[in-house]
């Protein structure tokens, strides 16, 4: 073993004649551990959370939206688009779609009995074929909860691919959630008045559309804002409340990896407009780049605050190893005699501060990991619906770029830490350490 390890390992084991250096030490290392712990276990938490947002609003909206644009002449038919998406993208799907801002009128004597909605029309055949959007529906049946996930998903598929049939009575199918039924006054078989927007010219009461909604089902994302302002039916039926709407229906893309949608949207966009085609087209990711920027300015300002308490176990190992240097004057001054160049005794104690905060990092991932797994595994915290999106649980989700610099940082401090203590063992002269060491 070189000399400098056997240095190190032995002030490391030794009965010291200061008993506080050894409380100190340990302080230290509990303090790496609980740091490190910690920055495991908010990191995984900011992923899952993170993970649970892209699930949800990546299955409920289109990953690319392409609208038709009004003012181009001669724009392009939705089948030249369409063919140009599966040419240049990883298409995993297409479908139609319209939006439709409207009113809609539920009980009488329903708490807000007239909301506002963005009634949006899909093509339930195409849609009732994607499993991460047909996921976010129900039927509102008791037993839905007792269900196993693939009976679920098969009626849930049903439910969706039915939008597209109307009532005997000729209401219109439509899935909304339930906070916007509860508000409504309204249940699974109940009757909605669609009304249209107060127009100019036409006064500034809302008009009563020919047809009638009917409430088929339940739709929850997770998503407050999306769930209680969206309500879904089948494009035809959009068309037969807006008699002679003769526009083109905008077309919904489905990526493969939708967290690549921004490049995607910047490639369909330049060859649109090398085309003349006369689209437009925006990113799921533009739509939302303030809330995603918002989660990674969180992120990162949680790692630098918990990374503080391994700073401040830095601070206890400081003296810890100043007081070491202080307690091995006498040999330190020996050593020096010998012959042990200053290099060397520098790398003592060097080693001695990586090695501690190699201990505290190893055992703080230890504890971090072992908490995620429990949080993963156990009931231990219950959410609130709607608080974290598509879960009740706590969202855990451990990545590997993340323990690797928790890892990095907390041993850099460690090592940091070490300067000053090592500087001055070597600033020690042979015949002062033995005089008064």
């Amino acid at each position: 073993m070189p000399l400098e390890w056997a240095l190190c390992l032995r002030y490391l084991r030794s009965t010291r004649v200061e008993k506080a250096l050894s409380f100190i030490t340990t302080i230290s290392v509990v303090g790496v551990t609980l740091g490190v712990a910690a920055l495991v276990v908010a990191m995984a938490v900011m992923n899952g959370y993170r993970a649970n947002l892209v699930r949800a609003m990546a299955g409920a909206l289109p990953h690319l939206s392409v609208y038709a644009a009004s003012s181009s002449e001669h724009p392009a038919s939705p089948e030249q688009v369409s063919a140009l998406l599966r040419e240049l993208l990883p298409v995993e799907s297409l479908s139609p779609f319209l939006l439709e801002d409207a009113l809609v009128r539920g009980a009488p004597d329903a708490p807000e009995a007239i909301q506002g909605i963005l009634l949006r029309g899909i093509d339930p055949p195409a849609e009732s074929q994607v499993p991460a959007f047909v996921s976010f529906f129900n039927d509102g049946s008791a037993d839905w909860e007792r269900l196993d996930a693939d009976t679920r998903q098969a009626r849930a598929k049903a439910l969706v691919a039915g939008l597209s049939r109307a009532a005997p009575d000729g209401r219109l199918p439509v899935l909304l959630s339930r906070g916007l039924a509860a508000k409504l006054g309204v249940g699974v078989g109940d009757t909605l008045t669609p009304l249209s927007l107060p127009q100019k010219g036409r006064g500034f009461a809302p008009v009563p559309y020919d047809g009638r909604l009917v409430v088929r089902g339940y739709l929850s994302t997770g998503i407050a804002t999306f769930d209680e302002l969206v309500a879904v039916t089948a494009i035809d039926h959009i068309r037969t409340l807006l008699e002679g709407d003769s526009r083109a229906p905008s077309i919904g893309v489905r990526l493969r990896d939708p967290l690549r949608s921004l490049g995607a949207s910047a490639t369909l966009r330049e060859a649109l407009f090398e085309r003349g085609y006369g689209w437009s087209v925006y990113s799921w990711l533009e739509s939302n780049r303030g809330l995603f920027q918002v989660i990674n300015l969180q992120k990162a300002m949680l790692f630098i605050i918990l990374m503080m308490i391994v700073v401040i176990a830095v601070f206890g190992m400081i003296s810890g190893l100043i007081m070491l240097v202080a307690e091995k004057t006498k040999e330190i001054a020996v050593l020096q005699a010998l012959g042990l160049t200053a290099r060397a005794i520098r790398r003592v104690f060097l080693l001695q501060g990586v090695l501690i905060g190699i201990t505290g990092t190893a055992a703080g991932m230890a504890v971090g990991l072992a908490i995620c797994w429990a949080l993963a595994t156990f009931p231990v915290i219950d959410i609130p619906p709607g608080v974290y999106p598509g879960s009740d649980r706590l969202p855990v989700l451990v990545a590997v770029g993340d323990l690797l610099s928790v890892a990095g940082g907390a041993v850099l401090f460690a090592l940091l830490a070490t300067l000053y203590p090592s500087r001055k063992a070597t600033a020690l002269r042979p015949a002062e350490g033995l005089r008064y060491g």
